[in-house]
C-alpha cells in the first residue's frame, strides 16, 4: 500500500498489474454516447469544446456544399441550408448549455439529448415539409457528436503527458490501439478479469483495473490519477509523495524485468522438466519472449494482428509477420492459432476496413474462417510459407468435433498444392493441433486426438462455457470459476486422454500464468504451459519450488472437492505452507 491522503481512491478490480500517473482521457462507449456527471466547474470548459465541435461541422457543411454545387448544380446544394440553421440556432445552444449546468450531465449526452427533444417538436408539426426537417437535425446532430468523440480521441495521439485510458468498456481492438499512442493505463467500469481486454493489457504491460462502478460520473478529463493495477485502486488527485513511491515501485519491477530471465529448462526440485512457452498477440512481442526465456511461442493470437492495423492483411503481409516470429524464436517450435474472431474480437470479413457490430453465439473462430474461405485460404498460405523458416504448428481454435479439422486438413492440403505450382517454399507437412475450449472437445479429447497431433486447453473459454459465465461480466465474476469441480474433471480427463495416446497437450489460459494454480495444473498432468512473456519469470520461479509427487497429492485432494470456494482454500493454504525438502535429487527427466 502506498501511504498518504489522496483526495479520492476508487476501488475495482485488478486485471494487470503495476502503476501508471496520467491524465484522465475518456473513450467513448462502444455501444453508444459516454454518459456521465460532470463537475459544475467545467461547463464552460465544455461548452468551449461544443464552439470547436461546431466550428468543424461548418467547416465541414461548408466543403459538402461547395461540392454538391461543382458536381450536381446550386438548387441541390441548398439543402445544407437547415443543417447550417442547426449550427448557429441560439435556442440549441441554450437548451445544452442548460444541461451541463443545471443536469451536471457530459456534453455528449447533452448534445445527444437536445437533438432528440428538438425532432420530437418538429414531429408534431402538421406540416410535412416541416417535419421532414426533423432529419436534417439528425444528421447534423449526428456530425456534432462525431466531431465531439474524436475532439475525445485525439488525448491518445496528441500531447507529452502519459494518458489514462478511462471508458465504460473496452473492447481488445481498442486495447491493442492503445500500446501505440500515449496511454500508461485503462480502467473501465464494465469487463473482467479473463475479457480479452485484460489479458491484452497484461501482454501489453499496460496496468489496468476493471469493474470500477460509476468510473465515468467520478471522474473528469484531463483529471490527474494514479491506477495501481495490483490492488485495484484509482488515487485520484494523488499527492508528490504517493507519486514518488509509485515511480519508485515503477521503476523497480522494470528493473527487475528486464533483468530476469528463466533458466532455458526449468525443472521442478526433483528434477522433472515444465516447458514454458509465450502467448503472443504482436510480432513485436517475440523478442521479448526471447529475452524472458520462452522455450517457443504456445499462441500466436493473428487475429490481433489484423485488428491492430484496422485493416485485411493478405497473404505476404501476413507471412512477414509470422517468418519474424519463427526466426526470432528458432529453433524452438512457433503455435500459429488461425483467426479466432467474433464475440468481442470483430472483424469484418466481406469490408474488412470495417467492423462487425454484433456476434450470434457460436459464430466465431474455425466456424467463421470455414465460410470465408477465400481468406482462411490465404492464412493457411502465409502459416505453411512461415513453417519454412523454422518448426511451425497450426493450432485450430474452438473445435467442437472431427469435421472442422478434417476440412482445414484439406484446405491445408490444397493450399501446399498451390503453393508448390507457385515454386514457394513452405512446410507441406505442418502438425496441426485443436484448441480445447468448448464442452464438446473436452467431453471427447480421444476423438479430437484421433485427428490431430496435438491440444492446447484454452481454459478462458473453456471455463466460461462449462459455467454458463461470460468471463468479461463483472456481474458474472462469482460464476466464472476456474477451479470449479466441473473444469477439474475436464481438466484430467484432458490431460489423461492426451498421454493415454502419446500426444503433446499444453494449457495457455490464465490460470497457466498464476502460480497459485501451477501445483494444481502439474498434479493433474500439465507439463507445458503458455503464457504472457511478462508472466515467465515467476512462474519459472515458482515451477523450482515445487515437486510432481506433491503436486499430484494436491490434484488429488481438490479433485475431492464439492466446491471452487474450497479448492481455492486448499492452493492457498499450499502457497503458504513451508517449503519440504526433496531427498535424493533424481536425474533430470523429461516428461510431457
Amino acid at each position: 500500500m502506498i501511504p498518504g491522503a489522496a483526495r479520492q481512491q476508487l476501488r475495482g478490480t485488478p486485471a494487470s498489474p503495476g502503476w501508471a500517473i496520467g491524465r484522465v482521457c475518456f473513450w467513448s462507449d462502444p455501444e453508444g454516447i459516454p454518459r456521465y456527471r460532470i463537475k459544475p466547474e467545467i461547463a464552460s470548459e465544455e461548452l468551449r469544446r461544443l464552439d470547436e465541435a461546431l466550428e468543424t461541422s461548418r467547416r465541414q457543411i461548408e466543403q459538402l456544399r461547395q461540392r454538391v454545387e461543382n458536381e450536381v448544380g446550386k438548387e441541390e446544394a441548398k439543402i445544407f441550408s437547415s443543417h447550417n440553421l442547426l449550427l448557429n440556432d441560439p435556442a440549441f445552444y441554450a437548451r445544452v448549455e442548460k444541461k451541463l449546468i443545471s443536469d451536471n450531465l457530459n456534453l455528449e449526452a447533452a448534445v445527444e439529448d437536445v437533438i432528440e427533444e428538438l425532432v420530437k417538436i418538429f414531429l408534431k408539426i402538421p406540416d410535412p415539409y416541416i417535419r421532414e426537417r426533423a432529419n436534417d437535425y439528425r444528421d447534423i446532430g449526428r456530425r456534432v457528436l462525431d466531431n465531439l468523440l474524436s475532439y475525445q480521441r485525439q488525448c491518445t495521439l496528441e500531447g507529452g503527458e502519459q494518458i489514462v485510458m478511462v471508458a465504460r468498456e473496452l473492447m481488445p481492438s481498442d486495447t491493442v490501439h492503445f500500446h501505440r499512442q500515449h496511454v500508461g493505463a485503462f480502467v473501465t467500469e464494465h469487463g473482467g478479469v479473463s475479457s480479452h481486454a485484460a489479458i491484452l493489457a497484461r501482454s501489453l504491460r499496460l496496468p489496468a483495473v476493471v469493474g470500477v462502478p460509476n468510473i465515468l460520473r467520478q471522474l473528469r478529463a484531463g483529471e490527474l490519477v494514479l491506477v495501481d493495477g495490483r490492488e485495484g485502486r484509482v488515487i485520484v488527485d494523488p499527492t508528490p509523495a504517493e507519486i514518488a513511491l509509485a515511480r519508485k515501485d515503477a521503476d523497480a519491477r522494470q528493473r527487475a524485468s528486464e533483468q530476469s530471465r528463466p533458466a532455458q529448462v526449468t525443472q521442478t526440485r526433483e528434477g522433472a522438466e515444465i516447458l514454458l512457452s509465450a502467448n503472443l498477440t504482436r510480432e513485436d512481442e517475440a523478442e521479448d519472449a526471447r529475452r524472458l526465456g520462452a522455450l517457443g511461442v504456445g499462441l500466436l493470437r493473428t487475429e490481433f494482428l489484423f485488428m491492430g492495423r484496422g485493416e485485411f492483411l493478405d497473404e505476404e503481409a501476413q507471412y512477414q509477420a509470422y517468418r519474424h516470429v519463427v526466426e526470432m524464436m528458432a529453433p524452438h517450435p512457433v503455435t500459429i492459432r488461425t483467426l479466432d474472431l467474433g464475440e468481442d474480437k470483430h472483424f469484418n470479413f466481406e469490408n474488412p476496413v470495417e467492423t462487425q457490430t454484433t456476434c450470434t453465439l457460436g459464430w466465431r473462430s474455425i466456424r467463421l474462417s470455414l465460410a470465408y474461405q477465400k481468406v482462411f485460404s490465404a492464412q493457411l498460405r502465409a502459416i505453411l510459407r512461415a513453417g519454412a523458416h523454422g518448426p511451425v504448428r497450426v493450432l485450430l481454435p474452438m473445435v467442437t468435433g472431427v469435421e472442422e479439422i478434417r476440412q482445414v486438413r484439406t484446405l491445408l492440403a490444397e493450399a501446399a498444392r498451390e503453393l508448390a505450382g507457385r515454386q514457394i517454399a513452405h512446410d507441406a507437412g505442418l502438425p496441426v493441433g485443436a484448441m480445447i475450449e468448448t464442452p464438446a472437445s473436452a467431453i471427447l479429447p480421444e476423438v479430437i486426438l484421433a485427428e490431430t497431433d496435438f491440444l492446447s486447453v484454452g481454459t478462458n473459454d473453456l471455463v466460461q462455457y462449462v459455467m454458463v459465465a461470460d468471463r468479461a461480466s463483472e456481474r458474472l465474476l462469482s460464476y466464472y470459476r476456474s477451479t470449479a469441480p466441473a473444469v477439474l474433471v475436464l481438466l484430467k480427463h484432458l490431460a489423461d486422454a492426451a498421454a493415454a495416446q502419446g500426444k503433446d497437450i499444453s494449457l495457455c489460459g490464465e490460470i497457466a500464468g498464476d502460480p497459485l494454480y501451477l501445483p494444481l495444473l502439474l498434479g493433474l498432468g500439465y507439463r507445458n504451459f503458455s503464457v504472457a512473456p511478462v508472466l515467465l519469470p515467476d512462474l519459472a520461479a515458482a515451477v523450482g519450488r515445487l515437486t510432481l509427487p506433491e503436486s499430484q497429492a494436491l490434484a488429488s485432494q481438490c479433485l475431492q472437492c464439492a466446491t471452487a470456494a474450497e479448492v481455492e482454500e486448499i492452493l492457498r493454504a499450499a502457497q503458504n505452507a513451508p517449503e519440504a525438502p526433496v531427498r535424493g535429487r533424481k536425474k533430470s527427466k523429461k516428461i510431457h
